[in-house]
């Protein structure tokens, strides 16, 4: 169902309020592409963690379909290796970046989770400092680099370019973390849980067609 909306060309931008509901329609959107690219050596999901709610909630056993294997502090892998997750710290980043660009053209499907976390990783550059702004502004800078390199090779490859971005309220008004989002993204759409086991995606922006609303019906994760 997602993989048919995901667009080739430049952002598909994923937006949230309720972490769940997002960690759901992840699940189900790796599980529908590895169905899609069974046994294609074009076939690799690589996925960028950058909030580790993903990585947490598999590891607890919470996502049955789904299961890695940590290879190292920063890294985790299925068994099959078709589905690779990064866990990036501020000393690695740039080496992943690496490592993600020189795998592209074995790639199905690449996800960036998410646009808020990625200031967590320079969090302490930030604190205490008198000129705040310039350092936001200097990681909004490094923010659009690793974004914009990998849509290039994405693009380059076909590969649908998926991100996240949790919704930031102020006041009435609801806005995303990032205008860059805005600017590039070829989809933007907005998931939420419905009926307890079905979930609500609503495309807010698509090349292709007017907004419109549909169910994606029992991928609510559930255990015992």
């Amino acid at each position: 169902m997602i993989s048919e909306i995901l667009d080739i060309s430049g952002f598909n931008t994923l937006i949230y309020d309720d972490t769940f509901a997002k960690i759901c329609l992840i699940a189900s959107t790796i599980s529908e592409f590895q169905n899609r690219y069974h046994n294609d050596n074009h076939g690799k999901i690589v996925y960028l963690d950058l909030d580790a709610a993903f990585t947490s909630y598999v590891k607890a056993g919470l996502i049955p379909s789904i299961e890695i294997q940590k290879v190292d502090d920063y890294i985790y892998q299925s068994k099959s290796s078709t589905l690779k997750v990064y866990l990036p710290s501020e000393d690695i980043l740039d080496n992943i970046i690496v490592d993600i660009i020189k795998s592209m053209n074995e790639c199905c499907l690449v996800v960036f989770d998410s646009i808020n976390s990625f200031y967590n990783l320079f969090y302490k550059n930030l604190i205490p400092s008198s000129n705040n702004t310039l350092k936001i502004g200097s990681i909004n800078q490094l923010l659009y680099f690793v974004l914009m390199m990998i849509l290039k090779h994405t693009s380059h490859f076909n590969i649908p370019f998926l991100v996240t971005s949790m919704i930031r309220y102020k006041g009435k008004e609801v806005v995303t973390s990032n205008r860059l989002l805005t600017k590039k993204s070829s989809l933007n759409f907005y998931v939420k849980i419905r009926n307890l086991n079905d979930l609500s995606i609503t495309v807010l922006g698509h090349p292709k067609t007017n907004q419109r609303n549909f169910v994606i019906k029992d991928k609510v994760l559930r255990w015992a």
